[in-house]
């Protein structure tokens, strides 16, 4: 049943740079005279209202107003931590209001403003901190050694630790669900207030995936082999893969063959490898709904070309994060944290 919200998500889908055109006009126009002070020139404000627009036509294709408004929060805290005052986030929703209302047929502007005031709701509801990722297990201690290290730019050293911790005290798993992910998402909470840059953030993403490569042969040698193979890869547009890469390890520790694609995977070259492996297992990762078309997409191939002979696990931090568009996509499961992948196959294809 195609719904009036995916409708109206499709409509901002298909005008979406003329509608950020628009929008850059009416901000400037409004704030031309302290946007400078900030940096938000035509090319930032043409930047953010397209990741507003992305945004809420993924939140209305899923009919999921709460997304849109716990992006609304993410992105005010992100302008915070980097001196951005906070009016400029309400200012963006009226903009968006105006522009949207003007652009779309009149039966579109309840649902507009529904999910538009979910979000003005959610800016004056009463704050909470963005809580750090760092673990109170017993593996806080190495997290914290780790995230130090690595933040100062010292990848041999931190290669050392994760090298020290595997040989004397901790499994591969461990290393990758209570070192690896929790540290990486500390790094992006850091980046989000302000604490450190995007080439910190770079660094320590790339870092992480070298310090990944140089465990993989000790997965490859203890792994005993019970015959089945997974294809893991990002959807077209997507970079952000070491989730994946973690689901496809761990899924190898568990016997499994795993054919690892990485990023940005156009759909027609993924069935082609899915074949070519014999593969029964697909896993599919996507961190921001930008790219939400994309994995309806490959979805969709994959279920008319392969029927059910393959099933569809989906990941990644924007699925993982909220249920109800996790659920908008149809697939046979969904992956909340990379540790999930092999216990889903078994649920899903018997052992």
């Amino acid at each position: 049943m195609v719904t009036l919200e995916k409708q109206l998500g499709e409509a901002i889908y298909s005008q979406i740079n003329q509608l950020a055109d628009r929008m850059v006009a009416l901000q400037q126009s409004q704030r031309l005279d302290i946007s400078p002070q900030y940096g938000l020139n035509d090319k930032k404000y043409r930047e953010y209202g397209q990741q507003d627009l992305y945004q809420l036509a993924e939140a209305m294709i899923a009919n999921n107003p709460p997304q849109f408004a716990g992006y609304i929060l993410w992105q005010r805290s992100m302008l915070r931590g980097h001196s951005v005052p906070d009016f400029f986030t309400e200012l963006q929703l009226q903009t968006e209001q105006t522009v949207l209302t003007g652009a779309l047929a009149a039966e579109y502007h309840p649902a507009i403003s529904r999910f538009l005031q979910a979000a003005v709701q959610a800016l004056h509801a009463p704050e909470s901190p963005v809580q750090s990722f760092i673990p109170a297990t017993p593996f806080r201690e190495l997290v914290e050694q780790y995230l130090k290290t690595l933040l100062a730019g010292d990848r041999a050293e931190a290669a050392e630790i994760i090298t020290r911790a595997v040989d004397t005290q901790c499994s591969i798993r461990d290393i990758y669900l209570q070192v690896f992910k929790p540290s990486l998402y500390e790094v992006g909470r850091l980046w989000q207030t302000g604490q450190i840059t995007v080439a910190h953030e770079h660094f320590f993403s790339a870092a992480t995936q070298l310090i990944m490569s140089e465990l993989y042969p000790r997965i490859h040698q203890h792994a005993a082999k019970n015959g089945r193979v997974a294809v893991a890869a990002c959807v077209s547009g997507e970079l952000h893969e070491i989730g994946l890469r973690m689901s496809a390890d761990l899924l190898e520790l568990e016997g499994w063959g795993t054919c690892y694609l990485g990023a940005n995977m156009p759909a027609l070259s993924v069935i082609e490898m899915i074949r070519e492996k014999k593969a029964r297992l697909l896993i599919l990762s996507m961190c921001l709904p930008i790219n939400g078309p994309a994995l309806r997409e490959m979805i969709s191939i994959v279920r008319k070309q392969m029927a059910n002979d393959v099933k569809i696990i989906i990941g990644g931090y924007s699925i993982s994060s909220d249920p109800i568009y996790a659920a908008a996509f149809g697939a046979d499961a969904v992956a909340l944290g990379a540790g999930d992948a092999p216990e889903i196959a078994v649920r899903l294809l018997g052992r």
